[in-house]
């Protein structure tokens, strides 16, 4: 995905290295964007020109974005309540504003780009009809983690859900999917949507920058439990994922080429080459 060049140094930053909780917060101060000035106007005329299968890809990529921001946005309230001290609640809290400007920016991208009038409740319905098996299977995995988490939770279970959600949801699954979509943006000539993908990659590279600084002084404190935890999150997380590389391999893999470009197998290699990247960057692997 192209960024500016200082964007993708510091984005690579974030998400490979422990912050201070400080620097995560200024990051966010500095790097604010409105979703009122993407110009979509190109991109609604070159979706109109894209052929049929063109558009259901296309289409079938934003039910995935609109699921993925809408669970995430919806998700973030435990954490908070979970949270172990003010520095990371207050972080948090910047992620639940950015996630959900995340959901308005795709909102407006169905209105103005598709033409769906009606919305919240519109989109949701459309976005539903294009809901896969696959998609369904890891939001009820993350769902699964992060309703664990209460006033109540202990250390154990934060961990696990942060692993989950900011790690493995945000940065591996999201950064796949966006490093797919944002090359398929850039061909179909669709500038509003590849800056957008950009703003929006420039937040959750702090977010996952939030899950990185986290894990990493748990590691740090604890090293054999965390990594106890950490090691049955991932074990299960990962045969999750080779059974659905054969659930999209043996009936969604014309849907993936329309949507992303490549054929599953791909996909999941770069999933896999992003899981190994969050896990050195915590500590976890050498």
């Amino acid at each position: 995905m192209s960024r500016p060049a200082s964007d993708g140094a510091e984005s690579e930053q974030l998400e490979e290295r422990a912050s201070p909780y400080q620097a995560l917060y200024a990051h966010w101060e500095r790097s604010q964007w409105s979703v009122l000035e993407l110009d979509l106007a190109t991109d609604r005329e070159s979706f109109l020109r894209l052929e049929p299968e063109e558009q259901a890809g296309l289409v079938w990529i934003f039910a995935h974005r609109f699921h993925a921001e809408f669970n995430v946005a919806r998700l973030l309230a435990p954490f908070l309540l979970a949270a172990p001290d003010f520095e990371l609640q207050l972080l948090l809290a910047t992620q639940v504003a950015d996630e959900h400007r995340h959901v308005q920016a795709v909102l407006r991208i169905y209105e103005e780009v598709f033409g769906v009038r009606g919305g919240i409740r519109a989109v949701q319905a459309l976005a539903d009809e294009h809901i896969d098996p696959v998609a369904e299977t890891l939001y009820g995995r993350l769902e699964h983690y992060v309703s664990r988490l209460s006033a109540d939770s202990d250390e154990d279970d934060f961990l696990a859900a942060v692993v989950v959600y900011h790690l493995l949801a945000e940065g591996v699954i999201a950064r796949t999917a966006q490093n797919l979509a944002a090359g398929q943006y850039e061909r179909l000539a669709f500038p509003g949507l590849a800056r957008g993908q950009r703003l929006v990659a420039r937040d959750e590279a702090r977010h996952i920058g939030i899950g990185v600084s986290y894990t990493r002084r748990r590691m740090e404190a604890d090293p054999e439990r965390a990594r106890e935890v950490i090691g049955e999150v991932v074990t299960e997380l990962l045969a999750t994922a080779g059974a659905l590389l054969e659930t999209a391999n043996n009936g969604m893999a014309e849907l993936v080429v329309s949507g992303y470009g490549v054929r599953p197998q791909a996909f999941y290699d770069e999933a896999m080459r992003l899981t190994q990247l969050r896990l050195r960057s915590i500590g976890y692997l050498d």
